[in-house]
């Protein structure tokens, strides 16, 4: 009888693993942006403090892009053309009141109709919300803030930072962590798309003394350990002036919030590597602008389109390979990556897309790379006029260009830094200065009539990140 059972069983073997769903064999993706991170405060990427240990591991054994730049210096603008890669006057997200157009294809949906789970959890509750359509795609998704409810920390920001929203912040990386992490279900065979968005290091700078400390050295005193929204756009603005040394305070205090942040994406690996998820993960870490620290006279982000405000990390790390890291020089910004992660997943990129994939097409074909500011009236009554209209880098050779069609250019393989533009464009091709001709014709703003009217709740939302009074 035993083994009779036992023949049985041995003949129905095929028939009952045919009833089983193969292992989808695709990588899971986890996209992980880090808002308002210069890519030069990183470790990897030069910096000399030790502010980024498990991004710069990450890289060690990745794919480092040396030379990688966002389509513009804020929020909205750059996330939408990482979702849609596509340029900023094409996906229209280009102001506050301003939507993702909803015609445009997203990475996210591409994904769910090849069937993996897509999940969007973000820490931007401004920009980077269901309301202005950068959910579409996601099956689970969360923007979310904080409700300041604890009396004690309602008392201490109104009266450490005048003027700022008491009420509302932005969650910080433990506890974008925990909403991923209630979100995943590991049981599930299919691959999964995860995007997580963190905040730290967008002002207000309030790094925890233990951070601090790692960055500085030594115990500072409470009431210097932070520094407030309304500072910074006092400084944006002209109206407080900063000598070497507060200038280096505030450096301090960013480099603090970048170490924060890089042991909450160290916590969120160890956590996936636990669950037995991170083996066959695909991992790129970007940002979506840099900050401003005086470099070209200006202070905060948003405003301009030089290097510190546009020069992003952009690495890839494949938990499936092994070897060494690679360091790649091409000029390559945020429209690159869904394309490159859709080739990783195996998904052709929807018509329209202008990203490259930057790990299989190689050599990689080059591309002229764009970044915009538009008008926004509410952040240039707030700060301070726009000056810049758009950037344009045809490598080796980038251009900034102003809204009275003023333009300097700089050889961005010798001078980095943007200190010292070429009189007249001279040296430069023939060809970059009909390029600058013909995308300065083709960029219009967007018709004010398409704009959606600021409610409280988003003008709340502006306030309590520093971008409105």
């Amino acid at each position: 009888m035993v083994r009779s059972a036992a023949l049985l069983l041995l003949a129905l073997a095929p028939a009952l693993a045919c009833d089983q769903p193969p292992v989808d064999p695709r990588p899971n993706l986890l996209l992980i942006l880090v808002d308002n991170l210069r890519a030069d405060h990183l470790g990897l990427y030069g910096y000399g403090r030790d502010t980024s240990p498990q991004i710069d591991r990450l890289g060690a054994s990745g794919v480092v892009f040396e030379n990688a730049s966002a389509t513009s210096s804020w929020t909205k603008p750059s996330v939408a053309s990482l979702f849609t890669s596509r340029d900023p006057s094409e996906h229209n997200a280009v102001s506050f009141a301003r939507h993702l157009d909803p015609e445009l294809p997203t990475l996210a949906e591409s994904l769910r109709d090849a069937g993996y789970r897509t999940i969007g959890v973000t820490a931007n509750f401004v920009h980077v919300n269901e309301r202005w359509g950068f959910d579409r795609g996601f099956e689970s998704w969360n923007s979310f803030s904080v409700e300041v409810d604890d009396e004690a920390e309602v008392m201490w920001r109104y009266e450490h930072q005048p003027g700022a929203f008491v009420s509302l912040r932005a969650p910080n990386a433990a506890e974008v962590n925990k909403e991923v992490l209630e979100r995943l279900d590991a049981s599930d065979a299919s691959p999964v798309f995860l995007y997580v968005h963190y905040m730290e290091p967008h002002s207000p700078y309030t790094p925890s003394p233990q951070h601090l400390k790692e960055m500085v050295g030594t115990e500072q005193p409470e009431a210097g350990a932070f520094a407030t929204n309304d500072l910074l756009v006092q400084i944006a603005r002209g109206e407080v002036a900063v000598d070497d040394a507060q200038r280096q305070w505030l450096i301090d205090l960013y480099d603090a919030e970048i170490r924060a942040v890089d042991a909450g994406i160290g916590e969120l690996l160890a956590e996936l590597r636990r669950r037995e998820m991170l083996a066959n993960t695909v991992i790129a870490v970007v940002s979506d602008h840099g900050e401003e620290f005086g470099e070209h006279g200006g202070w905060f982000h948003a405003l301009t389109l030089h290097h510190e405000s546009l020069a992003v990390p952009v690495v890839f790390h494949d938990a499936r390979s092994s070897g060494g890291g690679q360091r790649l020089r091409e000029a390559v910004d945020l429209v690159d990556v869904p394309t490159t992660l859709l080739a990783l997943a195996g998904v052709a990129k929807p018509a329209g897309m202008r990203g490259r994939a930057l790990l299989t097409d190689r050599p990689l074909a080059p591309r002229d790379l764009v970044a915009e500011l538009h008008e926004d009236p509410k952040i240039e009554e707030h700060i301070r006029p726009r000056r810049h209209r758009f950037a344009l880098t045809r490598w080796p050779w980038k251009a900034i260009v102003d809204r009275d069609r003023t333009r300097r250019v700089y050889r961005a393989d010798r001078d980095a830094a943007e200190a010292a533009p070429m009189a007249d464009a001279g040296g430069s091709p023939d060809a970059l200065s009909g390029a600058i001709d013909a995308l300065a014709a083709r960029l219009v703003e967007p018709e004010t009539r398409d704009a959606e009217p600021l409610d409280s709740d988003a003008v709340d939302g502006l306030r309590a990140l520093g971008y409105v009074e």
